[in-house]
């Protein structure tokens, strides 16, 4: 019985992979979104029929944060497309050319001196990597971000919480140098700002020695349960942050080690952030692959690259498969998430309103201890005031109540539109194959 009840992750981990990160060629054309969902919002600096240059800006914030053309080419147009996060985003759209000239060299001549916070505040924006001390905001101005508070944490995952998203463990353990490199820059750009680190368990043979004295060490356990984010900073902090609400109000920075390596590139006037690296996993690949491509690049060209085709699966999942979001289109341009996961097989469907038998399943395996079996009923049944007084705020959307539940129950989503609810103030109904 203690067994039943203990809470623990249902997910077999990944123990096989190639740790190979391997490099894919420039693709045909990249698609370059320009809106993110309560973050950046750019304007194209360039127009249709422009040549550009892989590292040069091609459009800007109202804070000259900017986005970087990724590869030599010339702008097909200026469009709307669906991105990864099913958002309707203004794009960029770039065809490669052979014929022009080089800019990314150009673009810086010497490193930012160590502690000049101004100029590498300049250099990030510049280089397309928004300074991680600063909200970046759709239209916050210089004065709004003096206003934040001081910096007090820095946490450095080194692992996400996916387990199926191998890029920051590969980075990791690849570039130790670099990532040293990195923290070093980080501590002198903030100084006094306590610096933390996430890696896995089975890392600490050698990172103890490799980061001493550079950041707090904070080993996770090779399962989706011990990873989720929230909780991690919860730990590392000593109290929670509102789930909707920005690390950067509470005065702390989460970022992910391929970020630090961003910066480290810009401030040693290496490189502008023009390349992502994502894990292609999935139900029927026995060895998950890690590749390095342009930013923008199609999902297509990224399957192909590995002998693989969306028509081959039944959906292919961006992110991961507990909080990953499904695409429609190998179309998609790859900029942001850190995995794919190729759900192979056909998936089997299930009753909207399934009715809840409170097994308690989802209760037990809920991370923040939500009574989500009282809570969805609730929902369901049109009572949000009540659900409201179980602090469904708390919700971290992570999925484990819906993986565990025996009847299929549309769990996450019924949360998610309570919270939607709290934050909005909108009135939904529930209903059969949706809302009304």
């Amino acid at each position: 019985m203690l067994n039943f009840l203990k809470k623990k992750s249902p997910l077999a981990p990944i123990t096989s992979y190639d740790s190979e990160i391997r490099q894919i060629a420039d693709p045909d054309f990249v698609i370059l979104p320009l809106e993110y969902p309560g973050q950046v919002q750019y304007k194209a600096v360039v127009k249709t029929g422009d040549i550009v240059s892989k590292g040069q800006p091609v459009a800007k914030s109202p804070l000259g944060n900017a986005v970087i053309a990724s590869i030599n080419g010339k702008v097909r147009g200026i469009t709307t497309i669906w991105t990864a996060q099913s958002v309707h985003s203004p794009a960029i759209i770039i065809d490669k050319t052979e014929a022009t000239v080089d800019t990314e060299s150009k673009l810086f001549t010497k490193p930012v001196p160590p502690g000049n916070l101004e100029a590498a505040m300049m250099r990030l924006r510049v280089a397309g990597v928004a300074p991680p001390w600063s909200l970046s905001g759709r239209e916050w101005r210089a004065e709004d971000i003096e206003e934040l508070p001081r910096i007090e944490t820095i946490i450095i995952t080194g692992i996400r919480p996916e387990d199926t998203a191998l890029t920051s463990q590969l980075l990791l353990d690849q570039q130790r140098d670099k990532v040293a490199d990195g923290l070093k820059r980080i501590s002198q750009l903030m100084p006094g700002a306590r610096v933390c680190m996430t890696a896995p368990q089975t890392y600490q043979s050698w990172a103890d020695t490799a980061f001493s004295g550079l950041a707090e060490l904070h080993y996770l356990p090779n399962s989706y349960f011990g990873r989720i984010e929230r909780e991690i900073v919860t730990l590392i902090i000593g109290k929670r942050i509102p789930n909707r609400e920005s690390y950067r109000k509470y005065g702390i920075i989460v970022l992910d080690v391929e970020y630090l390596l961003a910066i480290v590139d810009a401030l040693n006037g290496t490189s502008a952030l023009t390349h992502k690296h994502l894990t292609i996993s999935g139900s029927d690949i026995e060895t998950p692959v890690t590749v390095r491509f342009p930013l923008g690049t199609p999902l297509k060209h990224i399957l192909a690259s590995q002998g693989l085709s969306i028509s081959d699966y039944t959906r292919p999942v961006v992110g991961g498969p507990m909080k990953g979001v499904a695409q429609y289109s190998d179309q998609t341009p790859m900029t942001y998430y850190s995995g794919v996961h190729l759900i192979a097989g056909d998936v089997a469907p299930f009753d909207a309103i399934a009715p809840c038998i409170n097994c308690g399943r989802c209760t037990r395996a809920c991370p923040v201890n939500i009574q989500v079996h009282l809570v969805n009923r609730m929902i369901e049944f049109g009572q949000m005031d009540s659900a409201k007084d179980l602090n469904p705020e708390a919700c971290h959307e992570c999925g484990l109540c819906a993986y565990v539940c025996p009847a299929e129950r549309p769990i996450v989503q019924l949360l998610n539109f309570c919270n939607h609810d709290m934050v909005h103030g909108e009135r939904f109904t529930w209903a059969a194959g949706g809302l009304s």
